[in-house]
């Protein structure tokens, strides 16, 4: 399995109220609100994400993309951005 990360980084705008866990909140462009932190002390780790979609690939042939939440397929990658788990 190989994980690619780019430096390009997401345009986040601006921060606004800090949350509960002290850091401010991400605006979630296509809401409005505020997108759920990946990296919350205790939550889930981008190993736990990765090798979650990796088991749903193997055992069902699809899962939900890390990257983008899209639809993923063992053939075929993301069908919303491009990824590939292999």
């Amino acid at each position: 399995m190989a994980v690619l990360a780019t430096d390009i980084a997401p345009d986040r705008g601006s921060a606004s109220e800090p949350q509960a866990s002290g850091h401010p909140a991400e605006p979630d462009a296509q809401t409005g609100g505020s997108a759920q932190r990946l990296f919350e002390p205790g939550g889930l780790t981008l190993e736990d994400v990765v090798l979650g979609a990796w088991e749903e690939l193997v055992a069902d042939g699809r899962a939900e993309c890390p990257v983008c939440g899209g639809a993923m397929s063992m053939l075929d990658g993301c069908a919303g951005c491009g990824s590939d788990l292999s």
